[in-house]
C-alpha cells in the first residue's frame, strides 16, 4: 500500500449491511458510455489502480487468462474472462471494447475519504467525491448485487451516464426500479 494511502484519515464503511442494500436498491441506474482498452494477461501481474488525480485506489493481481481493462481516464482493473465477456463487446478497433455494463451508484454520503473491503479482498479507497456502486443486471432488476465497490468521482463521470442519456428515454430494455 502506498504511503499516500497509509497517511490518509479514512472512514471505514461496511457495504454489506442491509442499510447499504436498501440505499443501493434505490439508487439510479447508470450505463457505461465509453470504450475501453483491454488485454489478456499471459503471466501473473500486479495491477495498481491509480485515479486521474494521482491517488492510488487499490491493488489487485491478474492471473494468466485474466483481462486488464483500462478506462478512458487511465484507471485499470482486473476481470475474469467470463465477466469481461458479459461486460464488454468487441469493436472494429483491435484491443478496444465497448462497455455494456450498468451499475446502481450513489455519491459518497460521508463527505470524507472512505475505505471499504473490495470484492477482490483488498482495501479500496475513495475520496469525498467518489461513488459507491454495485453492478446492475437488467435481466434481474430486483437483485441488488453483493459486489460493492468504489469508483473515483472523475472516473465515474468519464465512464458512466444516467441510463436514459446512454440508451435514450424510450429504450426497449429500460431498467425498472426494484419493488420496494
Amino acid at each position: 500500500m502506498s504511503e499516500q494511502l497509509q497517511s490518509k484519515q479514512t472512514q471505514e464503511l461496511d457495504l454489506s449491511t442491509d442499510e447499504w442494500t436498501e440505499r443501493l436498491g434505490g439508487a439510479p441506474v447508470f450505463a457505461k458510455k465509453g470504450k475501453v482498452q483491454a488485454r489478456q494477461v499471459a503471466e501473473r501481474e500486479e495491477v495498481r489502480t491509480t485515479l486521474a488525480g494521482g491517488t492510488e485506489e487499490t491493488a489487485n493481481v491478474a492471473e494468466p487468462g485474466d483481462v486488464v481493462v483500462t478506462n478512458p481516464g487511465g484507471e485499470k482493473y482486473v476481470l475474469k474472462p467470463d465477466n469481461f465477456g458479459k461486460r464488454y463487446e468487441a469493436t472494429e478497433e483491435e484491443g478496444v471494447f465497448r462497455a455494456k455494463g450498468m451499475a446502481r451508484a450513489v455519491a459518497n454520503p460521508t463527505g470524507a475519504d472512505i475505505e471499504i473491503m473490495a470484492p477482490w479482498g483488498e482495501p479500496q479507497y475513495g475520496g469525498p467525491d467518489c461513488m459507491v456502486a454495485t453492478l446492475f443486471d437488467p435481466d434481474q432488476p430486483d437483485v441488488i448485487g453483493g459486489d460493492r465497490y468504489i469508483i473515483g468521482g472523475e472516473e465515474f463521470a468519464a465512464t458512466y451516464a444516467p441510463f436514459e442519456e446512454v440508451y435514450g428515454p424510450q429504450a426497449a430494455q429500460q431498467p425498472e426500479q426494484p419493488a420496494q
